[in-house]
């Protein structure tokens, strides 16, 4: 019998339904294997595939690009407001894609 991390479960169980709800069910859901993300789409009844060593060493690289892409842009452009919403998220992320795209 396998044991999960709740939170992991849960947050991935989360992520997947919120995905499922914009994209419907006929969708198949890649990720690194972790055994959270195989039983949360196990119990959401998704396909599910782990995707290759080549490509997770992808995933990260860009992981790790948007994170620092989030870094400069909070340093240049920092949400000054009381409780910011997600609408700082957006611009940040809609800024990235930008700048992916011109590159």
């Amino acid at each position: 019998m396998m044991t999960f991390d709740v939170a992991n479960i849960l947050t991935s169980m989360a992520f997947i339904k919120k995905i499922r709800a914009i994209c419907g069910s006929k969708i198949i859901i890649l990720t690194d294997g972790a055994p959270y993300y195989r039983a949360s789409c196990r119990i959401l009844n998704l396909r599910h595939g782990v995707y290759s060593i080549e490509v997770r060493n992808l995933m990260e690289r860009i992981i790790e690009y948007v994170k620092d892409r989030t870094k400069l842009f909070d340093n240049y452009i920092p949400c000054i407001k009381d409780g910011c919403d997600e609408e700082h998220a957006k611009m940040l992320l809609k800024s990235i894609m930008i700048m992916l795209n011109e590159t």
